[in-house]
């Protein structure tokens, strides 16, 4: 089985205003990653400390007793929050160095979409934001993931996704390259009809217009409606 076509990549140098941008990101990681370390004892010292004072107030058991159960509890509390904030601090350093990797590697491919609009189709719980851009030669292409909710600037007629790479020609960021005011959609689809089909995956391509956009993707309903379509028709 082929896999469907997907929007082409164009794949340049890093810009100098994307460098830029890369290299805030890395020191704002690595003080991240800094400041998480360092806020485990004074942040757990002091949820101890008032929960200690609360129940020397509230309490009429020996403070001695009270003293011995917080410091306890407060050793148990200390380990298990220094154990995820170190692990978060890793997840930290390592974007940082993916990012450190990529201003090495200074490359990205880039995805240009230029259309002439676009529908938004309804989200399903929380799988992300999902477009079709219809391009200027009767093509569409789907723009899928979370990374794309609305913002100041898009969704647009008129953007690039600029994926960032490492040495090792992996993503390590993304960036939305926006040239185009801001539009809004010429329709919404309802989140009904999404159900029913097989969304096309983000950049893949598909011939077709907006305004024939479910009498296309009929052909890919879900395997459940094609048996049901299937039995009505025999």
């Amino acid at each position: 089985m082929t896999n469907p076509p997907r929007l082409e990549a164009v794949r340049r140098l890093l810009t100098n205003s994307e460098r830029r941008l890369i290299r805030a990101r890395i020191r704002d990681l690595q003080m991240r990653s800094r400041r998480g370390r360092a806020l485990v004892v004074p942040l757990t010292g002091g949820v101890i400390l008032t929960l200690w004072l609360v129940t020397m107030l509230a309490s009429d058991a020996p403070p001695l007793i009270i003293t011995g159960f917080w410091l306890v509890v407060g050793l148990g509390l200390a380990l298990w929050t220094r154990r995820d904030m170190a692990h978060d601090a890793h997840a930290l350093s390592a974007m940082a160095t993916g990012l450190q990797s990529a201003l090495k590697m200074n490359a990205s491919d880039v995805y240009t979409v230029q259309a002439r609009s676009f529908v938004e189709f309804e989200e399903i719980e929380d799988e992300g934001a999902c477009y079709a851009f219809e391009l200027f030669d009767s093509r569409l292409v789907f723009i899928v993931g979370q990374e794309f909710y609305e913002s100041a600037r898009f969704p647009s007629l008129d953007f690039s996704l600029v994926y960032v790479l490492d040495e090792a020609g992996q993503t390590v960021e993304l960036m939305i390259e926006k040239r185009g005011a801001k539009v809004t959609p010429a329709r919404t689809v309802p989140a009904s009809w999404k159900e029913r089909i097989e969304l096309p995956e983000h950049l893949e391509v598909r011939p077709g217009t907006i305004e024939t956009l479910e009498q296309d993707t009929t052909t890919d309903l879900r395997p459940g409606e094609k048996a049901v379509r299937a039995k009505s028709s025999a």
